[in-house]
């Protein structure tokens, strides 16, 4: 299906808001958040040399979306269902291959057939399709959509035309001569374009505007300029235009290969988590990243990775059923690269932006039927060389402990994010309370050992040892602390009080 050469089509999915979420989010926000956003997309990324078979840059994938998607889905996180997207150098292409339905958003599609010019002409052909404050984007830009979070409130702009998120850090721009200079004071825009001789920021491509950004830019066109930063200095010279530092969120223009390359290595950076444990963080992140840095261009999922992760872990479980020393030995290296992994799925989620909170519970549920399975295959193998049935009470006990102590935690997570790396932080949290009794604590100082990183290297090295003996009571010891430390602050946890500001966050614990 054709885009006709009419001014503008428009594709849209139902989306109810009721009037008790509109009540809810302006009693929470103190105003109405922005829903509306306008995406530039006309230009045809001449730089790119006819990269990835000739795809005009919006539709270029980087880490396996293409650039105008990702946009799309990072302005929807937070809020934003109605997209203007202006377009123009291939545009049917463009609009074909763009799915509102299937994205869960309302699009407007608006044609401008002087794409060749400056890019302030598409923002001006967006005019008519918006009121009120909206977001503006570039749709060759990256940037993690937790800045989105920080101003998505109409008031933040008080009575300023349009407000421009900035990056103070010039030293991480990939090439700071093609950036856009900003010159900012007491976060106010003083002077925008390329060839600046001084400024202090560079300029990120995320604005949140009003609809006087429109009679600036007809008031720079009528100068000779037609550029979007010719209207924004009017609004500097009106003294109406703010700016927004992100601080260290990721960002990145995508002009160049080199830029896809860059921004793919920024977006492999941000899945690493300050929730990592010291192994993931210096040993299984270095190796699972370059596997998703692959993974990514692939058309395979998170859900699938964690099930496929699954079946690897069964297949460790039974090689080492046989009892050998050598089979010892290959089952903990194949548990230690199932550890690794296991961050792959949530490392191809973020960088996908297909993370969920239910794709974060199936991944935690994968993880521990993993260990399940594990301990079966464990105990057959240690009962070949001891022979001894008690073995099976034992593994049984531990299989039905740790059933016990995931319903608990998952209970205790809600409707979280279902990751039990936020359980893990919240029994940190116990040990800053000074009144918890002295189990709690000692609990708590363990809760390490739950972490399937450590779990899984301390099996590695025991399993070096070819005993699979030596590790099943080792095992047994470490499932039993672990089960304990779950089920008994998960106890404590769901008893806490909580204040409705923490309610959603976690435990009130100090």
């Amino acid at each position: 299906m054709g885009l006709s050469l009419s001014d503008d089509l428009t594709c849209t999915k139902d989306l109810e808001v009721t009037d008790q979420e509109r009540k809810h989010h302006q009693a929470t926000n103190g105003s109405t958040r922005i829903t509306k956003a306008v995406i530039i997309a006309a230009g045809n990324g001449s730089r790119l040399n006819g990269y990835q078979n000739h795809s005009p840059k919006p539709l270029l994938k980087v880490a396996g979306v293409p650039l105008l998607e990702r946009v799309i889905l990072s302005a929807k996180r937070v809020g934003v269902t109605e997209f203007v997207i202006v377009i123009g150098y291939q545009a049917d292409r463009i609009r074909n291959s763009i799915d509102a339905e299937e994205l869960g958003v309302q699009i407007t599609w608006v044609l401008n057939e002087d794409w060749k010019k400056q890019n302030g002409v598409s923002v001006l052909k967006a005019e008519k399709y918006v009121e009120g404050t909206f977001f503006l984007f570039m749709s060759d830009h990256i940037f993690d959509y937790r800045i989105l979070q920080k101003i998505k409130q109409p008031a933040l702009m008080g009575n300023d035309g349009a407000m421009l998120c900035v990056d103070y850090a010039l030293n991480r721009v990939n090439d700071l001569d093609d950036a856009t200079k900003v010159h900012t004071e007491n976060n106010r825009l003083l002077d925008v374009g390329k060839s600046l001789d001084y400024f202090n920021a560079i300029d990120v491509g995320i604005f949140v505007c009003t609809p006087k950004i429109f009679d600036a830019l007809r008031e720079s066109r009528m100068v000779g300029d037609e550029s979007l930063s010719g209207g924004i200095r009017v609004l500097a010279g009106r003294g109406e235009m703010a700016t927004f530092d992100i601080g260290d969120f990721i960002w990145q223009d995508v002009d160049t290969v080199s830029d896809v390359r860059y921004a793919e290595k920024l977006l492999l950076r941000a899945t690493r988590s300050p929730k990592d444990g010291f192994i993931a963080r210096n040993i299984n992140r270095r190796i699972s990243n370059q596997i998703s840095r692959w993974l990514v261009k692939t058309p395979i999922t998170p859900n699938q990775l964690s099930f496929l992760n699954f079946l690897f872990t069964l297949f460790a479980a039974w090689v080492i059923s046989a009892g050998k020393p050598m089979n010892t030995i290959i089952a903990g290296v194949l548990f230690q690269f199932a550890s690794i992994f296991d961050g792959c799925d949530g490392e191809v989620a973020v960088m996908k932006l297909q993370d969920s909170k239910s794709g974060a519970k199936f991944d935690t549920v994968m993880d521990f039927l993993s260990y399940i399975v594990f301990i079966i295959g464990v105990t057959v193998g240690a009962y070949q060389v001891a022979h001894d049935p008690w073995m099976f009470l034992f593994a049984g006990g531990i299989v039905l402990f740790v059933v016990l102590a995931v319903r608990l935690g998952m209970q205790y997570l809600g409707s979280r994010s279902g990751s039990m790396k936020d359980f893990v932080q919240d029994v940190a949290g116990l040990n800053k309370h000074r009144y918890q009794p002295w189990y709690v604590k000692f609990l708590s100082s363990i809760r390490h050992l739950g972490r399937r990183d450590v779990f899984s290297f301390a099996t590695l090295l025991i399993m070096l040892s070819g005993s699979v003996v030596f590790y099943f009571w080792a095992m047994i010891g470490a499932v039993i602390l672990m089960c304990l430390g779950i089920t008994v602050t998960a106890l404590i946890l769901m008893g806490t009080p909580k204040t409705p500001e923490t309610a959603a966050n976690g435990p009130d614990l100090v």
